[in-house]
Order: C-alpha cells, then sequence, then structure tokens
C-alpha cells in the first residue's frame, strides 16, 4: 500500500496542513493494509483510498474531543495528491449528498475543518441517511469516551457511478468506535432512503466490507 504525503508548496488550493505519517490515526497505531489501495495522511485522520476504482474505502482518525465547535466552511475541494480526484460538480444534479466520512464537526482547527472538506473523504450518500439516521450517529458516537473512530462504505453489488469521475455509489456504510476500556462498538446503515442505523458485531462490518479490523 503506498502512503501519499503532500507538501504545502505542492497542494494547489485551498492550502492544508498534511500529515507527515498515519499509523496515529490508525486503532492501536497499527496501519490496516488494503490491497490495491492508497494512504491519505491528513491532518487529524487518514483516508484508505482506491484510485482505479475512485472508492474511498474508509477514514480512520484518533479522536480527541473538542471544548470548542470550529465554524463550518463547506469548502468542497478536489485532492491535489489523486489523478483525476473526484470534483464537487461530479454530484451536481444526482439527488446525492456529498457525504463525510470523516465528520467535519470532528475537526477542531481551521486547518482540519478544511481537511474533512476534501473529496477522498466524500462518498455519495442518500440524503435522509446523510442529514438523518448517520448524522444522530455521528453525534453519538461524540459522547463515547472513544480512541478511534473507523468510517467506511460497502460497495458490494454497487454498479451505479455518478459524474464525469464515475465516483462509485455505496450500497451501505459502517462505522467502528473504539472505546478506552477496550471494547469496540460497530453500526451499519443501507445507501437507501430513510434507513436506520443499526448496531451489529464488528464481525458483520468485516464480512460486508471484506477488511480485519482487528
Amino acid at each position: 500500500m503506498k502512503r501519499l504525503l503532500l507538501t504545502l508548496g505542492l497542494l494547489l488550493a485551498p492550502a492544508t496542513a498534511f500529515a507527515s505519517s498515519c499509523d496515529q490515526f490508525f486503532p492501536n497505531k497499527k496501519e490496516i493494509v488494503v490491497p490495491g489501495t492508497q494512504v491519505l495522511c491528513n491532518t487529524f485522520y487518514a483516508t484508505v483510498y482506491d484510485t482505479a476504482k475512485e472508492e474511498a474505502i474508509f477514514s480512520t482518525e484518533a479522536f480527541l474531543p473538542h471544548a470548542d465547535k470550529v465554524e463550518r466552511t463547506n469548502n468542497f475541494h478536489a485532492d491535489a495528491r489523486i489523478k483525476n480526484s473526484p470534483t464537487p460538480s461530479d454530484y451536481d444534479n444526482t439527488g446525492l449528498d456529498r457525504g463525510h466520512l470523516t465528520p467535519a464537526a470532528d475537526a477542531g482547527t481551521d486547518a482540519q475543518m478544511s481537511d474533512t472538506f476534501l473529496m477522498t473523504n466524500m462518498t455519495p450518500q442518500e440524503p435522509t441517511v446523510n442529514r438523518i439516521s448517520w448524522r444522530m450517529l455521528e453525534a453519538n458516537v461524540r459522547t463515547m469516551p472513544a480512541t478511534y473512530i473507523v468510517t467506511g462504505a460497502i460497495y458490494t453489488g454497487s454498479t451505479k457511478t455518478i459524474g464525469k469521475h464515475n465516483v462509485p455509489v455505496p450500497t451501505g456504510y459502517y462505522k467502528i468506535v473504539y472505546l478506552k476500556d477496550g471494547t469496540v462498538k460497530a453500526y451499519v446503515a443501507n445507501n437507501t432512503v430513510k434507513a436506520p442505523v443499526n448496531e451489529v458485531p464488528l464481525a458483520t462490518v468485516e464480512a460486508a466490507s471484506g477488511i480485519k479490523f482487528h
């Protein structure tokens, strides 16, 4: 798996200070290797990305609660590290949201907020999931004594793509929360109208995603 880093001088716009390494963002500070993907190191989270398929596989962050809320910017932007990166316009007139993997509300600084709006942190998400059930899950997770949070997309059976860059539409989503007491919680939701979020065993997520998280 390749690890992509970018200095400030090479980033096109907007300017962001990317992390110089990624292991600290993975559970137990150990990279979860997914063959055929690249790791994009950001300011407070990492994205595992399949450049051949334009698929955001999952994001992972070392969770730190923030006392002060950072103002949301909505500055969606292409990722200059990725050739043919998805762009915000890929989602225009599709009826689908630019759904975050690592949420904007988890950011603790302006630079971190900007990073969450990289298009490599987005997937085409059903609006009623993005704005209701998944948003409620994200808010609930922020109240937990979490250490790491992994959020990913499931593409099994997916054939639909959107936009000029043929961004794949996931069939579902998962979120894995690693708690300070060593326990792990896992949640899933289909990418369909008004789909609920359900808590499931970690093994269910691993079977659906084909990735081992422990």
